[in-house]
């Protein structure tokens, strides 16, 4: 019943169809949503108290220790760098000492005092010698190389505040020290001490443990062994580092109410704390937590991380990260019960949201119900007015393009459709009218587009033929000669082409042989090739030698050359009674030669340039004898590119494989047989360059 229906009547119903039974089914299925909305809003109220403080909780748990996480690692960071640039101090100081010992004639020295003959307080240097240690000329010498680390640690002390002083101790007992104090220990011998024992067992600069110093203040060693210019050590350079402000700076650090931070050194002992002044502080951080060991444990093996646990009987989280100079681990803590605080206010005010929200649902879903199913009658009376409306306005311009279609296919073109919308239908009437215009115009250029192609085609092919004559195409082509065999051919990729070959007797002894290659294909460079071949051959003609052949035509064809045109040119003088063949080559491909009873090989040799390039070049004139029974083949660069459809080249590879499978073809058939290779190599693919080859063969000298 469809089928026979018009399609007016068909978009008719569709619309009907489809708006109404939208409108129906939205209808049934808001209803029901509103009423399972209403049921599960209920049940939510139920629990949303519950669960919204536990998620509220773990909201703020997670996000608290992903903060203090990465606050420790910053304030850890700031911290490390500090230590680094001291380290770098000493890196520095060290490559300073070798430079010192590897170039002593550039550094005079002085004389330095022993430390009672410095004023205390005053950062200067000052030297003592191990209590075993003699001193002599050679010691002496030995301390004024140390002195010129006065230029060094001089200035890094002074813009160092960390630094307390720079000293080294030598393998010969020597005890150099940069400081502001001058006391000494008559029994000191740096050699024993543990900075200069853990520094020869290191490879670079080694952090030792903490100490207090005589004034109460917390202490870092670094120290690094120096080498002398053989290679041996020489000693060990060093430096004492006050970390008191540093640390202090750390605790210093404040989070909330209840937040603070704290230091351990490597075996988990307290080096800074708040309360680390207090009488009675335990600075072993066992004492102040619960499940110590696997608490422990996972801070000394983890780079960084957080802990939960009761940390001096209080719920606490317990942020921590490594200095990598030292192994430090930087904390901070913070209570529990300071996280979660938020989250008990959120519940209180969600459980007086929700109340409120219960009662606003079910007296505005009675409102909704209500207004909807006015909504839906009003809405269907609208949907059928619009659907004839639009029905109409669908059909009537189908309707006359249906008509007008039938018109042209009766061969009528010049009726035209009224266009009276902007609409897909109005676009459709302008695409139609358009299509007529066009379709008239066509029909009346394609006769003349046919007729002057038919006039191109038959003009290139007039000019295949002229170049084709302009070639040596009879053969054989000195029937007169026995002396040799020659034979050539030129398949252009185009009608015409840029390749040409020649040969011509220049006298009775003396023949010449051309191949050469136009840049560039069709019909600029056919006419260069016919400039280009007939310049050669009259100058060849002359007598003249083939390198002067070729600078002379290069010179003329430089004259006019506004196409920038260039050719490649082999050009040879056979001589019938000797077998002398002289040659120049101008880029051209290396020609191949086969000797009697053996294989075609390239003739390997460097280019001149192209012809027509630059004027003034000059070209190298070279020279082989040819016997009887020997052979040589010319070609063009279309032959070993040749291309496949698989967009692979023919190669010189396959050109002397094809060649040698004709080692007892005449010339001619030696051409013939190359060319079907080739063929056969590029199958369907579409010819790239013109494909020209010569092949020669000597049968005997002239008598």
């Amino acid at each position: 019943m469809l089928k026979n229906m018009k399609i007016g009547i068909k978009i008719l119903l569709v619309l009907l169809v489809m708006s109404l039974g939208t409108l129906l089914i939205i209808s049934v299925n808001s209803y029901m949503q509103m009423m399972g909305l209403t049921k599960e809003f209920q049940e939510v109220n139920t629990t949303l108290g519950a669960t919204a403080s536990e998620d509220s909780k773990v909201a703020l748990q997670s996000q608290m220790e992903e903060n203090l996480v990465k606050l420790a690692e910053k304030q850890a960071e700031i911290s490390n760098e500090k230590l680094v640039k001291l380290r770098g101090i000493i890196d520095n100081s060290v490559g300073y000492m070798e430079n010192v010992y590897a170039n002593p004639d550039l550094f005079v020295g002085h004389e330095l005092p022993l430390p009672y003959d410095t004023v205390d307080g005053v950062a200067c240097s000052k030297y003592m010698l191990a209590k075993d240690v003699v001193d002599s000329e050679e010691i002496q010498a030995h301390v004024r190389i140390l002195s010129n680390c006065d230029y060094l640690f001089g200035p890094q002390l002074e813009n160092n505040t960390m630094m307390d002083n720079l000293y080294l101790g030598t393998q010969d007992g020597i005890y150099y020290r940069y400081s502001r104090a001058n006391s000494y220990n008559p029994d000191y011998d740096p050699r024993q001490r543990g900075w200069y024992v853990a520094a020869l067992e290191t490879e670079g600069a080694v952090w030792m443990d903490t100490y207090t110093d005589f004034y109460g203040k917390l202490c870092l060693t670094c120290a690094r062994k120096f080498k002398g210019p053989d290679g041996e050590v020489r000693g060990v350079l060093s430096t004492d580092i006050t970390v008191q402000d540093m640390l202090d700076e750390i605790v210093a650090t404040k989070l909330g109410n209840s937040g603070y931070a704290f230091v351990l050194d490597e075996k988990l002992e307290y080096l800074a704390h708040p309360d680390y002044y207090k009488v009675g502080f335990d600075r072993n951080i066992a004492g102040h937590i619960e499940d110590t060991d696997n608490i422990l444990t996972y801070i000394k093996d983890t780079e960084s991380g957080v802990i939960h646990t009761k940390l001096d009987g209080t719920d606490s989280y317990i942020a921590f990260s490594t200095l990598e100079e030292t192994g430090w681990k930087l904390c901070i803590c913070i209570d529990v019960e300071e996280i979660i605080a938020p989250s008990l206010a959120t519940k209180a005010e969600i459980d007086g949201i929700t109340a409120d929200a219960q009662q606003m649902v079910s007296s505005t879903l009675s409102e909704v119900m209500i207004r909807f199913i006015i909504f839906f009658a009003m809405a269907g009376i609208i949907v059928i007015i619009l659907s004839f409306t639009v029905a109409g306005t669908i059909t009537r311009p189908i309707q006359k393009l249906a008509k007008n279609v039938e018109n042209i296919g009766q061969g009528n073109l010049d009726i035209r459709m009224e266009v009276e919308s902007k609409d897909e239908v109005g676009e459709l009437a302008q695409t139609f009218n358009q299509m007529l215009e066009d379709l008239q115009k066509y029909i009346t250029n394609l006769s003349e587009v046919t007729a002057e192609k038919e006039r191109i085609g038959a003009e290139l092919d007039v000019a295949t033929n002229i170049q084709a004559s302009m070639l040596p195409c009879i053969f054989p082509a000195f029937p007169e000669h026995k002396e040799f065999d020659i034979f050539a051919t030129m398949n252009p990729a185009k009608e015409v082409g840029g390749d040409f070959y020649d040969f011509f007797l220049v006298d009775r002894n003396h023949l010449a042989l051309v191949m050469a290659d136009v840049s560039g294909k069709g019909v600029p460079a056919a006419l260069f090739m016919v400039i280009a071949k007939t310049l050669l051959k009259n100058r060849a003609q002359l007598g003249e030698s083939p390198e002067v052949v070729l600078e002379k035509v290069n010179n003329q064809l430089c004259e006019n050359n506004e196409a920038d045109m260039f050719v490649t040119v082999w050009l040879g003088i056979y001589e019938l009674s000797t077998g002398r063949l002289t040659y120049a080559n101008a880029g051209h491909e290396c020609p191949a030669v086969m000797r009697a009873n053996g294989k075609y090989e390239l003739i390997q040799e460097s280019h001149d340039f192209v012809v027509a390039g630059f004027e003034g070049m000059s070209y190298t004139l070279r020279e082989i004898t040819l016997y009887q029974g020997d052979k040589l083949f010319l070609y063009t660069d279309g032959v070993p590119e040749a291309t496949n459809v698989s967009e692979e080249l023919f190669g010189e590879e396959r050109m002397l494989d094809a060649l040698n499978t004709c080692l007892d073809k005449t010339p001619e058939q030696t051409l013939h047989q190359v060319k079907e290779i080739i063929d056969d190599f590029v199958g369907e693919a579409d010819p790239f360059d013109d494909l020209t080859m010569l092949s020669f063969e000597v049968k005997e000298y002239i008598k």
